[in-house]
């Protein structure tokens, strides 16, 4: 009896403890930088941020986006999580482990697209304007992660065929935000190329390879 009653709480702990870690880096990111976090929901109708904040000396690597990278990792890990344990995609001896697996792979998969781009940058004397679409690109991704929390705290606490539902519902408004911001940013023709082999190239090197090694990586 005592047994089972300490393995429950060991397999639902530890996803409460990523989600408190998750609500403590979102309060940090508000109390130190409270006028730019209260500003990136404003992405949501207006490209202000954009104007307003793509002046910041380091553009990429400042104290906001160091916060929100791991908040980013954790959500987005959570949810890769959750997608993999309801569907049952794979046999997982020790979610916790899967879960710090996956963590890995994630940061594998944007530290290989961050060192993949700035190599096509110098490679394509695009330097200025690869900064500049990638910080585009992470301004969405962290608007996108923080509104996914709460989603994942309904993930975490539902049952039955609710959770399943908001797993699917998850996966499907995630992916449609992702996309129709992604493209919405190539719309804008912010990296400019003179033929579209080059573009297709850059594109395939930068959007593609990353997720493919990382994919093989897992799979392997």
């Amino acid at each position: 009896m005592f047994e089972g009653l300490e393995k429950l709480t060991f397999s639902s702990d530890w996803i409460t403890i990523v989600l408190m870690v998750v609500l403590i880096l979102i309060a940090l990111l508000k109390i130190i930088h409270n006028e730019r976090f209260s500003k990136l929901f404003s992405l949501m109708y207006s490209e202000k941020y954009y104007t307003e904040y793509s002046k910041t000396n380091p553009l990429l690597l400042n104290n906001f986006h160091i916060v929100s990278f791991f908040i980013v990792i954790f959500n987005i890990s959570l949810l890769i999580f959750n997608s993999f344990n309801e569907f049952s995609l794979v046999k997982m001896d020790n979610k916790l482990l899967f879960f710090t697996q996956i963590n890995l792979l994630v940061i594998g998969y944007f530290s290989l697209r961050y060192f993949l781009g700035f190599i096509l940058a110098y490679l394509f004397d695009i330097d200025d304007k690869q900064k500049h679409v990638t910080f585009l690109k992470i301004s969405n991704l962290i608007l996108i992660s923080i509104l996914l929390y709460p989603l994942l705290i309904l993930i975490n606490y539902s049952v039955g065929s609710f959770h399943k539902f908001i797993i699917t519902l998850g996966l499907i408004g995630v992916i449609i935000l992702f996309f129709l911001r992604y493209f919405n940013l190539l719309k804008k023709d912010k990296i400019n190329f003179n033929s579209l082999f080059y573009l297709f190239l850059y594109l395939c090197a930068l959007e593609i390879a990353p997720f493919i090694v990382i994919y093989k990586t897992f799979v392997d």
